[in-house]
């Protein structure tokens, strides 16, 4: 089995392995706002379990700078959901950034949820996976590859 480039030609390795392409993407704005804003994201769920630690480590002024950073944080979601949207439009086939941001943004909502009714253990827990679930993202947008102008994605 061999993976094939965006030409539709089996990508150039060893005998008996596999070589993985990236995708070849048109709109070279999409793609660099959705790693933008996914990387800001990505460093906001870091800075939220920074908060998270202090308030748990009983520093109780740090419950409004955590409660401030959750609606930035949902806003940089939101805005990851706008750029899968972008780049999507322009490459119909490309559906995984739609799928992951939009479920990134329901468990986020999820997590605004489970803070406000003060449920510490799924809290704490979902943070955890969001900010799996932002590296991840990130990690995959930089694996994008963007087509040159005038040529066909």
């Amino acid at each position: 089995m061999y993976d094939t480039s965006a030409e539709g030609e089996p990508s150039r390795g060893r005998a008996g392995t596999a070589v993985m392409t990236a995708p070849v993407v048109s709109g070279r704005g999409p793609v660099t706002l959705l790693r933008v804003v996914a990387a800001l994201a990505c460093l906001e769920t870091l800075v939220q379990g920074l908060l998270a630690g202090m308030l748990l480590n009983g520093d109780v002024d740090s419950i409004d700078p955590h409660g401030f950073n959750a609606y930035v944080f949902e806003l940089l979601v939101f805005l990851q959901v706008v750029a899968a949207v972008l780049l999507w439009r322009g490459n119909r086939r490309l559906t995984w950034p739609l799928k992951a941001t939009v479920g990134i943004l329901l468990a986020t909502f999820t997590q605004t949820a489970l803070g406000l009714q003060s449920s510490l253990a799924a809290h704490v827990t979902l943070g955890v996976a969001l900010c799996a679930m932002e590296t991840a993202l990130v990690l995959r947008a930089f694996t994008l590859r963007v087509a040159r102008p005038g040529a066909a994605p």
